[in-house]
Formats: C-alpha cells, sequence, structure tokens
C-alpha cells in the first residue's frame, strides 16, 4: 500500500476558504481541491494520504485540511500547522484533534526547536498520541535542536519534513552527522520528498554516500515518502509517485515498500486504501 505523508490541498473556493493575508509561494497561484487531489491518487495507485496544512497558505487555520481529510477518512488524516511557543499551543493542538480529527501537527515557530516554551505542547502530543512534524532548514543546529527536544519526549514519534532540508544545506557532511546522531532516538523518524529525490541524482558520488548514510542511520523502517505536491508538480502527481519509487535504485524491494508505505502506516494505522471491486 502507498501512503504519501506530504500533500497540501488548497481549495479553488477562495471565498469559502480565504488564503490567509501573508500567503505568499506556490499556493496564491496554484489549487489542489481535495476531490482533484484524490483523482490523482486513484489514476497514481496510491492508496492513502496525509493532508499538511501548506506553509503560509491559510496561517494556523487548518479547517480545509481537517474538513478535506474528515470527508475521506480513512484514506486521509490531516496534518496541521502550530506554534509550539505560543501560550496556549497545547490547547490549541487538543481543540484541532479532538474536535476536528486532526491526526498530527507540523510545528512552524520563530523559537529554536527545542526551546523549553515549547514542551507543554510535546507533552500534549504524547497524550494525545500524535506525530509531529519539524522543518530542518539544512541547518545541522537545527537538528540538533530536535534531538535535544526529542530525547525530552521519547513518546512522541515525530520527524523532520524534506529531509531536514539535507539536499539545500551548505555543508552536507555536517548535515549527515546531525542526522545520524538523530537516528539514534528511536522515537525519530525522517520524511523524505521530491526535494530531496528531485536532486538526488546531480549529486557528486561522494554526496550519493552521505544521503546513502542517513537513509541507512534511520533504516527504511523509519523513513516515509512524501510527494509535496502540488508545491512539486513536475511530471504532475504521477511523475512525482514514479519519483519516489525509483530515484533511489541501490533501495531493495522491501526497503521501498517500507519508505513507500509502510512506515508511514506505523505512524497513522488508522489509514485504509479504498475498498476494492
Amino acid at each position: 500500500m502507498i501512503i504519501d505523508t506530504h500533500t497540501h490541498v488548497v481549495s479553488s473556493d477562495k471565498v469559502k476558504h480565504p488564503l490567509d493575508p501573508g500567503a505568499r509561494g506556490w499556493s496564491t497561484e496554484v489549487s489542489n481541491d481535495v476531490e482533484d487531489l484524490i483523482a490523482e491518487m486513484d489514476r497514481a495507485g496510491v492508496a492513502c494520504a496525509t493532508l499538511v496544512q501548506p506553509n503560509a497558505t491559510y496561517g494556523l487555520d487548518n479547517a480545509y485540511q481537517c474538513d478535506s481529510a474528515a470527508q475521506y477518512a480513512p484514506r486521509t488524516v490531516a496534518v496541521g500547522i502550530l506554534d509550539p511557543a505560543a501560550p496556549d499551543a497545547a490547547d490549541k493542538l487538543a481543540y484541532w484533534v479532538n474536535e476536528r480529527g486532526m491526526q498530527g501537527v507540523r510545528l512552524q515557530s520563530q523559537a529554536e526547536p527545542d526551546d523549553p516554551r515549547c514542551d507543554p505542547l510535546w507533552q500534549r502530543a504524547a497524550s494525545l498520541g500524535v506525530p509531529i512534524s519539524l522543518g530542518g532548514g539544512g541547518q545541522p543546529e537545527k537538528v540538533d535542536r530536535m534531538r535535544h527536544v526529542g530525547a525530552r519526549h521519547p513518546n512522541v514519534l515525530f520527524a523532520p519534513d524534506h529531509f531536514a532540508g539535507w539536499s539545500g544545506a551548505a555543508d552536507k557532511a555536517a548535515m549527515t552527522t546531525a542526522l545520524e546522531g538523530l537516528a539514534r532516538l528511536p522515537n525519530a523518524y525522517l520524511r523524505i520528498s521530491s526535494t530531496s529525490l528531485g536532486p538526488y541524482l546531480t549529486l557528486t558520488p561522494p554526496e550519493q554516500e552521505l544521503f546513502r548514510r542517513v537513509i541507512e542511520a534511520f533504516t527504511p523502517r523509519r523513513v516515509m515518502w512524501g510527494s509535496n505536491f502540488p508545491s512539486s508538480r513536475d511530471g504532475g502527481y504521477l511523475g512525482q509517485v514514479q519519483l519516489g519509487q525509483t530515484a533511489l535504485p541501490w533501495l531493495s524491494d522491501d526497503d521501498r515498500r517500507w519508505i513507500m508505505g509502510e512506515t508511514a502506516h506505523t505512524l497513522w494505522p488508522m489509514l485504509q486504501g479504498p475498498a476494492r471491486g
């Protein structure tokens, strides 16, 4: 079963679902209604998806992701955005999970990942049983800070988005070392998307070896694929799925099965593919 852990839905109805006043980037030009995404998934043979709140699209209003996920449950779950350093972050998380059915949270803040102000949200995530996603930004020191907060909250499964920004890092060797350190935490996972799979073939052989070291540190059982569609859309949705299936030729069939779906099912066991027949 293929599970896409990083899709974005953006409504074409800007009256019912207005963009945040500070919206910027691809989602101000491209819509991806949930109905369209489901049709694309069916054509590409993708069973399930997590609907991830896009950065700078709806702000901290996770309504469209949650409503869309509920519409197609159990094929879809919602992962919203919150500022973990906000004084009411833990209560906001409880609201979105308990009242709106959100099944994961993506942290975005000016605060550092291990800022103590973030701890109440992590504690609430542990009690609610929801995984956490974080942005890495290609900075080894931020990965180290993720390790600090992840170690403080061993009952929370968490994962950096987009290979923690490894592909855009100025010092890929340092990023590799930092991610190898993060992988020592049993509750640390890693999301790999088109932003890192696309550039893989253009890497030098030593860089490809560093890339492989990161995958091997986590093992494929703690690495999960996400298309990043429609932010990443070369070749359409099908092209993004094919990239995930072929970009790393050294993976075994079993490794690829975990990365393309089984790992995600560990975090979101409620996901179920469409009925056959």
